[in-house]
């Protein structure tokens, strides 16, 4: 008798009143907290790994690195100098070539961003060029910028250039890009 009274009160009971109500919501919010803190305090702390220096790391997180560097190439001119370069050199070309890539830009203004995208990739090609045509001349090291019709040449010298190296280094600026040697800079860094 009970189970008839209890399946007649199911079948009366209101659901969709329960369910849209704010009692029930608030008890389900509840219950997936209360799952959540569970699954939290199950899980351990972390997962922790120790490589072969010893030290604990845990994974997850940003791990600074120690890189491996020595006094020559912590004070590097000419690696800072290319890397320098490059940078100026990637910011500018991202300018010219937002200019270029907008559709609301004016013709001559997107033409003459491409003008300048195609004068920087000869500039980067020349520099490249001349660099290795320096090296090949037994410098260990060169940096070449070239820049609105003049350049700039370092070489790595411990001793003052002769006016035969100089002459040399100017002769493949010019043969590579045409500027003259008044309008280019020869120095030696150590």
């Amino acid at each position: 008798m009970e189970f008839k009274n209890i399946t007649k009160k199911i079948k009366e009971f209101d659901y969709g009143a329960f369910f849209g109500s704010k009692a029930f919501l608030i008890g389900g919010c509840l219950v997936i907290i209360a799952a959540a803190i569970i699954v939290n305090s199950l899980i351990p702390a972390g997962n922790t790994e120790k490589p072969s220096d010893g030290k604990t790391q845990i994974l997850g997180n940003s791990v600074l690195v120690d890189a491996e560097t020595d006094a020559d190439t912590e004070n590097d001119y000419f690696a800072q100098a290319v890397i320098d370069r490059e940078n100026t050199r990637n910011e500018a070309m991202d300018v010219l070539q937002t200019i270029a890539d907008n559709p609301d830009a004016l013709a001559d203004a997107k033409e003459e961003a491409m003008a300048g995208i195609a004068a920087m990739a000869e500039a980067m090609s020349a520099e490249s060029t001349i660099e290795q045509l320096v090296k090949a001349k037994g410098f260990s090291k060169c940096v070449c910028v070239v820049s609105e019709g003049k350049a700039s040449v370092v070489v790595n010298s411990a001793e003052e250039l002769s006016a035969a190296q100089v002459a040399q280094i100017l002769e493949i600026v010019y043969t590579e890009t045409g500027i003259l040697p008044a309008d280019t800079k020869v120095m030696a860094s150590a």
